[in-house]
């Protein structure tokens, strides 16, 4: 059964108004029990069929945000008109990633990210290096995601490097989003190889708010960068797992000089 199918035959179970609500408190009500408890249930004017269709539409219940089947970065691309992207999510350069933090009810996942140059065909300077990443946002509980999603904002930050210095908006980075099926997907464009500052911890940050200053992120005396406390609404701080062979200082201070950022 594909996902339609899936989606349509769940739509088309009928449940009593309260019961979504009797259902949880049951199945809490058993989680707190230990196993040497044994769960006695009163099924004398129940059918054996509507006791499983109870018990399979609670695990539906507690699970819906699991079930969610997120879009790979290739068909991210693909929903933005962007076959060359499309395809360089699949090269063997990408990094296919799914990482997932959880905020105040809401699931972000870091799919997948490539960096390279000619990789867009929305990209002028095809000789310039891009790097590229995917970030899906979806409810924890698989309702839809609302409306405040479009005030999220995606920035590479750099360990070592203030994140008002060095960002997306100093790197010339931008983003292009869309809503399917309830996850809002966003994809990131920003000049240059994030790969060239691997020798420093490279971030991803995610959250509701503007520019990166001072009164949003922290830096650690070791140069580490985290969320203040300032920040509030639901937030994700990704670590990108890339590879120390691949950091080249001396290109790297030429990014940040070509952009016009004093390092």
């Amino acid at each position: 059964m594909n996902r339609s199918d899936y989606r349509r035959a769940f739509d088309a179970v009928q449940f009593s108004a309260d019961f979504e609500g009797r259902t949880l408190k049951r199945l809490a009500r058993v989680a707190g029990q230990t196993e040497k408890e044994n769960l006695k249930m009163n099924v004398h004017h129940m059918r054996r069929g509507a006791v499983l269709a109870a018990v399979l539409a609670a695990v539906l219940i507690v699970s819906a945000a699991a079930a969610i089947v997120l879009l790979t970065p290739k068909e991210v691309a693909q929903n933005l008109e962007d076959p060359a992207l499309a395809a360089a999510f699949e090269s063997e350069g990408a990094l296919a990633l799914n990482q997932t933090i959880t905020s105040e009810g809401q699931a972000f996942t870091l799919t997948g990210l490539v960096s390279g140059e000619g990789l867009s065909d929305f990209t002028q300077d095809v000789d310039t290096a891009h790097t590229y990443a995917v970030v899906a946002v979806a409810n924890e509980d698989g309702s839809p995601v609302g409306e405040t999603v479009s005030t999220m904002c995606m920035t590479p930050l750099i360990s070592g490097y203030e994140p008002g210095k060095v960002n997306a908006w100093t790197l010339g980075g931008g983003y292009s989003s869309f809503k399917k099926d309830g996850v809002a997907y966003y994809l990131m464009d920003c000049t240059g190889s994030l790969d060239l500052f691997a020798d420093h911890t490279v971030y991803l940050a995610f959250y509701q708010g503007d520019i990166p200053s001072r009164d949003t992120f922290a830096t650690a005396a070791d140069g580490s960068i985290s969320f203040t406390d300032n920040v509030t609404g639901p937030r994700a701080l990704f670590t990108l797992p890339l590879d120390a062979a691949d950091a080249d200082p001396v290109a790297a201070a030429q990014l940040l000089a070509d952009c016009g950022i004093d390092g």
